[in-house]
């Protein structure tokens, strides 16, 4: 990617909750919660003066008696840590049993522990199809006399444009526990799965420019790239989940030189690289009643004339000079690893 303006950057933090309150069920994996079940345990974590200090890093629910939940929480420290040639950041448990619509803490049955304190690692799954382009123009003051001006032109369209990046989240093990003046930040560690992942993208770019005052030639340059998976997972947890592709240039024809496209932006500075997926705040954040459910995610076809198109748009607000046209549309889907 040679973007020179981003919307979003990634940061990291991430809140994982769990399950349904109901019926026994077969032994597996315990299951992350959502909605008013996750709300109502937090509820009942945060009702203890011990937890003031603690952040929640995911909730889940027994897959052995659905009645019992743990709450998996951390204690951020003033600077970052790292599990990498360090002792790990310390993740606590603290266990809550349903019982008339009421969350209560309790030990729980030895069984039901057991399926509570295995490790839960989940795979988020981001697919889509479509297509981007934008189109840059702008004239300036001419280095002769003459009338006219110095008129720069660039093009930029992606298409074939589809991709299914899979990437591995362990939940129970956090790489980062810090607490800021905007709050908590948990980074837990993930990777991308390459064997389960796909990408087919082709980026062509076109600048032409011309010193009309200077009764100039005009100079044409085109670029096509092709882009790979990059095994650099793309990913943020705070304070909403944003994922991105994991993209590196994998072939590249014609007139490539950054220096030939140092004015026009990249178009995939604010594209499909990177979505803000809002109903999905995983650590310390809250999900939908069913967090395995696909969120849909998508771009507007004129992002660059938006209140807020500084941010969104590879045009960065310069609507005066620039136009882009976002067509693609995609899902967001949590899978359970067991």
């Amino acid at each position: 990617m040679r973007g020179r303006r981003s919307g979003w950057r990634c940061a990291a933090a991430v809140a994982l909750l769990v399950g349904v309150l109901g019926a026994p069920a077969p032994a597996g994996a315990a299951r992350l919660v959502g909605g008013r079940a996750q709300t109502a345990i937090a509820r009942a974590f945060h009702s203890s003066p011990s937890h003031r200090r603690l952040q929640i890093v995911s909730e889940r629910v027994s897959t052995v008696a659905p009645a019992w939940a743990v709450v998996r929480s951390v204690a951020p420290q003033g600077t970052g840590r790292s599990t990498s040639g360090t002792t790990p950041i310390r993740i606590q448990s603290t266990y809550f049993h349903s019982v008339r619509g009421r969350e209560r803490a309790a030990r729980p049955p030895a069984a039901v522990r057991s399926d509570l304190d295995r490790p839960l690692s989940v795979a988020i799954v981001y697919a889509g199809s479509g297509s981007e382009a934008i189109s840059y123009q702008q004239q300036s003051r001419s280095l002769c006399p003459g009338d006219g001006g110095f008129v720069d032109i660039e093009t930029v369209a992606v298409d074939p444009m589809s991709w299914s990046v899979r990437y591995v989240v362990n939940l129970d093990d956090l790489r980062i526990a810090v607490r800021g003046a905007q709050g908590a930040v948990l980074a837990p560690g993930a990777s991308v799965d390459r064997a389960g992942s796909s990408l087919d993208v082709t980026e062509k770019l076109m600048r032409s420019f011309v010193d009309v005052g200077c009764n100039g030639r005009t100079a044409v340059f085109r670029c096509t790239t092709r882009f790979g998976l990059s095994p650099t997972a793309a990913l943020s947890f705070a304070p909403a989940l944003q994922i991105g592709l994991p993209m590196t240039a994998a072939s590249a024809t014609g007139s490539c030189d950054p220096v030939v496209f140092a004015l026009g932006p990249s178009l995939f500075d604010g594209g499909a690289t990177t979505a803000l997926v809002t109903p999905l705040g995983l650590l310390g954040g809250h999900l939908p009643a069913n967090p395995y459910a696909p969120v849909t995610v998508s771009w507007p076809a004129d992002s660059a004339s938006w209140q807020s198109g500084f941010l969104t748009s590879p045009c960065a607000g310069d609507t005066a000079v620039c136009q882009d046209a976002m067509n693609w549309r995609g899902t967001v889907t949590i899978e359970p690893l067991g």
